[in-house]
């Protein structure tokens, strides 16, 4: 069977994200088409895809095909699925059995970017609703406003499309469309609490967005139920996604006041995702003493953001950032070398070093990271060579990090993922 996996904006590291957590549950699986929109993959298995979404922090939607629809190249997306969807086959396939008027949305997703689709969902939703009116059924389309092809999960929710109905996907290529229906969507509400309902929140310090913290806690590959350590935990994002993503987590930082500031995070989160206890552990402490302090510890993984240094409304000037990479390398070598005593060989350590954005497609990075690999790591590439053929159009540095920022943002996220050798 396939399912498509709808990818968020940041679309590389949603595809890096996906690949991690499809193998930590031991789903083999072959990927079939993608593009910066969506991944469709083959797997012989049924997925718990409640469970997966649940996981995936960079994953908006996961679908599940129903058909693969063959389309001559001129053809519209309307046109190659007219022949498709009879009322019968939505009504079979694609609908939820729900006995009040029933609600649909349709969304469109291109494999190739140069297929002509604006308009597209409107017609596709006009001729399904027309066919299933004339067969008797009462419903509603719920279609993409403005210039958009897709509902954004907000709308799929807020509509209660996968309650009363369905969500329509169709995903399009040159020769063929692949055609599915919305298993389940991410649940922006809950990230929105996790993050903005916080009785803590210091937007001067700068604060990872709870998705990509839990991205970055994937990367890790840390079995569950293992011990994941923050050193630079400032708030507790990433110890709080942790905990949720069913690992016991650490956190230390030089300053007390992001101490008790994590201390009152996590203990509204306990209370509030009814975590048991136990589950966490502070210390303040500088991370040149981490060794010590967490002595005799089994660290599965270290993830963190560490320090991205000083926040900035416009580009610093060169000697600025020189000098902010020189006080990084500084700070990053001797936390490396206390990593060192804390992790066994094959362990990883995913982190964020600060990427200055000069450009929408250009960045201003650290030099060089060999003062890390010299102390006895490996960078890991994400992407096997036969996934590189099939999306050629994904943002990896020559050092296979990647690179998360925001429109708004002048200080861009770098992560990489270590291995010790």
């Amino acid at each position: 069977m396939q399912y498509a996996f709808i990818l968020g904006r940041v679309y590389t590291l949603s595809f890096a994200e996906l690949i991690r957590v499809l193998q930590r549950n031991s789903i083999e699986f072959s990927i079939v088409a993608a593009s910066i929109e969506a991944v469709i993959i083959q797997t012989e298995a049924q997925i718990d895809f409640e469970k997966i979404q649940r996981e995936l922090g960079g994953i908006v939607k996961i679908v599940k095909i129903v058909e693969v629809v063959k389309k001559r190249e001129r053809d519209s997306i309307n046109f190659a699925l007219q022949n498709y969807f009879k009322p019968s086959v939505l009504k079979k396939d694609y609908f939820k059995d729900y006995s009040g008027k029933k609600q649909f949305g349709i969304s469109v997703y291109l494999l190739d970017l140069s297929i002509k689709a604006l308009g597209e969902p409107k017609r596709l939703g006009m001729f399904i609703k027309k066919g299933l009116q004339t067969s008797g059924v009462s419903l509603r389309a719920v279609l993409p406003e403005y210039n958009s092809l897709a509902l954004a999960s907000v709308a799929v929710t807020k509509n209660l499309l996968l309650q009363k109905g369905a969500e329509i996907v169709a995903i399009a290529g040159a020769d063929r469309v692949y055609v599915g229906k919305t298993l389940v969507v991410q649940d922006f509400e809950d990230y929105g609490r996790r993050d903005y309902q916080r009785p803590v929140r210091d937007e001067k310090q700068g604060m990872i967005p709870p998705k990509v913290a839990q991205v970055m806690i994937n990367f890790a590959s840390a079995p569950k139920g293992q011990i994941i350590l923050d050193p630079f935990c400032g708030i507790g994002t990433i110890l709080q996604e942790g905990i949720l993503l069913g690992y016991k987590t650490y956190g230390s930082d030089i300053n007390e006041k992001a101490i008790l500031n994590s201390e009152r995070n996590l203990e509204w989160f306990r209370n509030r995702y009814k975590v048991a206890p136990g589950k966490y552990r502070l210390e303040t402490t500088d991370v040149t003493k981490i060794s010590e302090v967490f002595k005799g510890e089994k660290i599965a993984a270290i993830v963190t953001e560490g320090s991205l240094g000083p926040i900035y409304t416009e580009l610093p000037k060169p000697h600025e950032i020189k000098q902010n990479f020189e006080d990084l390398k500084e700070l990053w070598t001797k936390a490396f070398e206390q990593f060192n005593s804390l992790i066994l060989a094959g362990s990883k350590v995913v982190i964020a070093l600060p990427a200055y954005k000069k450009s929408p497609a250009d960045y201003e990075r650290m030099p060089s990271v060999d003062f890390i690999t010299n102390l006895g790591y490996t960078i890991e590439d994400h992407f096997p060579a036969t996934v590189k053929k099939i999306a050629p159009f994904l943002k990896i540095t020559e050092r296979y990090s990647m690179i998360y920022d925001r429109k708004d943002q002048v200080v861009a996220r770098e992560i990489l993922t270590l291995i010790k050798v």
